[in-house]
């Protein structure tokens, strides 16, 4: 009988095809070679009792190596929370299949499987091309059928199994994300899997459940009464009615996340609802009438404010007279490290009085349009903050200050002399939308004019704030001025004592283009101007002193929120990728820019999280699908 026997697939592995160190081709780049070196993983008589006796959360934490997106507890939606370069799926069933090794790891690895689920549309690599194939309804007629709805199915299976289990697999789930098109479209299925989830904290919801459309009331109803335990909740034009229900604690009291979208309530009972929310941690209005200076006005009938985290404020009229009587709690003032302000009734004129409000402000980001610049004698104090690492400060001329006209220049202006000054010594990156904002750190004069003779002559104090003085760039000092140059090259200055730079003592003090000193450490500038598509990373340090080495600095991400707000704390506009990175070169002509060569390191530029990152680190986590992605460098919903 055994002529009969069936042959085996070679190509068919009963085992997960995983490389082991020791055993990696030479040109797999994927692993580290001074780690294979060092260790093997020869299997010897201890090794079964090691893996059956290891501890939970060194389980856990092999587990979440496996399947990242485990471990994502983000309030971001599914659309921004992608795991790096990875296949999602393909991660979810090697997790599973590690699962089924022994009776330990299966009841570690389920929890770890329910804690954060994700439901993908596609598989994020070469393997999507091979199922799309055989999804198809194919019949004798019809060979080119349309596949069917994979993330549809993958809901029904899973809220099936959530139904069956409700005791032990349905307690697990914290996290539940979902793309847009399927909780738009299976809010049957959605609602009947909720139901079940009790602990459940975020979860993606459609849109019309935040406005109170009536399409999506029984969602609603359900999800108030089966989810009290949600974190993340948005309000849009139309929901004031479920607004109003937050002020007497009946729904949803632990919530850490609130946005308000175009809310028509009078400001006494915003102001109810947000006391009302004592775990608030993160708070957004957007284009609120009514969100003016009385809403954090002093109350002895309401309960104190919650010890807000970040603030994002959008097209509201509060003034910096609301923002300071917010900030009169010791509380808010230790919490408050994210502030944003989008066309607000706090004008750039006034950040100081932030800064003084708010004395641990992390992260600012300001935008505004101006009609006019600062006046000469308008005497504005510098920018003083001791806290500040990361300020995004956008000003743009509106277009009622004419086609010709340039008032956001002395915005700019003001900002690099506050930065020379040494009030901000933790400030590290820079976001603005003016391209020779590096020109002003160096000292550059402002480019030349088109028309010859109209170049403003530099004061005493403007020769000696030269860009020799100031500032190079990371790569070195600036390059010398050519031999034709009329001016003579100044001396340099001593450096700062105290570690601050001091204000010198200038001959005409409404110079904007007078050198206030060099900076005392390194300065990421990321600028890019109103009508350019691509932006630049310019990194500013200082220059090196005689006889003393450089040490290469690191780079900064740009910050990203913990409470799912990212795109409004790093700020519409900037992409993650792809930059065109570049030094400040000084010369006699103003200075320019230096495209530099991309190197294999990772870019220094604004990335996801830190836990959910990938690439570069000591111990790789194995492709252990065998295929490699193919989404490159950008997910698929940028």
């Amino acid at each position: 009988m055994r002529f009969f026997r069936r042959k085996k697939d070679k190509k068919q592995k009963p085992y997960m095809d995983v490389p082991v160190f020791g055993h990696i081709r030479a040109g797999d780049g994927s692993y580290d070679s001074r780690f294979m070196v060092r260790y093997s993983c020869e299997p010897t008589r201890n090794s079964p009792r090691l893996l059956a006796n290891f501890p939970p959360a060194l389980l856990d934490r092999i587990f979440s190596f496996v399947c990242p997106q485990t471990i994502d507890e983000s309030y971001d939606p599914c659309e921004q929370s992608a795991v790096g370069d990875t296949c999602p799926l393909c991660d979810l069933r090697d997790l599973a299949h590690a699962t089924m090794v022994c009776k330990r790891w299966h009841y570690y690895g389920v929890q770890t499987l329910y804690r954060s689920i994700r439901i993908d549309n596609v598989h994020y690599c070469q393997r999507e091309a091979v199922l799309a194939e055989k999804r198809k309804r194919k019949t004798f007629f019809d060979r080119n059928a349309d596949p069917e709805d994979t993330a549809a199915a993958r809901l029904k299976l899973l809220s099936r199994t959530l139904r069956d289990d409700q005791v032990r697999l349905a307690k697990l789930v914290t996290f539940f994300k979902i793309p847009y098109m399927l909780r738009e479209s299976s809010q049957n299925d959605l609602s009947r899997t909720l139901a079940v989830l009790p602990n459940i904290k975020y979860v993606d919801l459609p849109e019309g459940l935040f406005s109170d459309d009536p399409a999506f009331s029984t969602l609603r109803l359900e999800v108030e009464a089966r989810c009290p335990d949600l974190r993340k909740m948005t309000y849009m034009a139309g929901s004031e009615q479920s607004l109003s229900r937050l002020a007497y604690g009946s729904i949803w009291p632990n919530l850490e996340v609130l946005e308000l979208t175009r809310i028509s309530l009078d400001s006494f009972m915003l102001r109810h609802i947000i006391s009302s929310l004592s775990n608030l941690r993160a708070l957004k209005i957007t284009d609120c009438k009514n969100f003016t200076d009385d809403v954090f006005a002093a109350s002895e009938n309401l309960p104190p404010l919650p010890a807000i985290q970040e603030l994002i404020l959008h097209k509201v009229p509060m003034t910096s007279f609301g923002f300071a009587s917010l900030m009169v709690r010791p509380e808010i003032q230790n919490s408050l490290h994210i502030l944003n302000l989008w066309r607000t009734g706090i004008k750039p004129v006034n950040l100081q009085d932030v800064f003084t409000a708010a004395p641990n402000l992390k992260n600012l980001a300001i935008h505004e349009s101006v009609s006019q610049g600062i006046m000469s004698g308008a005497n504005l104090p510098k920018l003083v903050s001791r806290s500040l690492e990361t300020i995004r400060y956008e000003i743009s001329s509106s277009s009622d200050s004419g086609a010709m006209s340039n008032a956001s220049t002395s915005y700019y202006t003001y900002l690099a002399s506050s930065i020379l000054s040494g009030g901000l010594p933790k400030l590290h990156a820079v976001y603005v939308r003016d391209p020779y904002f590096p020109d002003h750190l160096m000292g550059l004069p402002p480019p030349p004019p088109s028309i010859p003779g109209l170049v403003r002559p530099r004061s005493s104090a403007s020769l000696r704030g030269s860009p020799m003085t100031s500032p190079a760039s990371s790569i070195g000092p600036a390059s010398p001025q050519p031999h034709h140059a009329t001016l003579p090259l100044p001396l340099p200055r001593p450096p700062p004592i105290g570690g601050a730079a001091q204000e010198s003592n200038r001959f005409s003090s409404n110079n904007p283009f007078a050198g206030l000193g060099p900076l005392t450490k390194t300065l990421e500038v990321f600028t890019k101007s109103d009508d350019s598509m691509d932006w630049s990373f310019i990194k500013v340090a200082p220059q090196p002193m005689a006889g003393l080495s450089s040490r290469r600095m690191g780079s900064h991400a740009r910050s990203v929120s913990s409470y799912g707000l990212g795109t409004d704390v790093a700020g519409l506009g900037w992409d993650s990728s792809h930059a065109r990175r570049s030094v400040m070169v000084g010369h006699a002509n103003g200075g320019g820019f230096l495209a530099l060569p991309q190197e294999d390191e990772t870019i220094p530029l604004p990335l996801p999280s830190p836990r959910f990152m990938q690439e570069g680190e000591a111990w790789p986590r194995p492709r252990s699908s065998g295929m490699a992605p193919s989404r490159g460098s950008k997910d698929l919903w940028s």
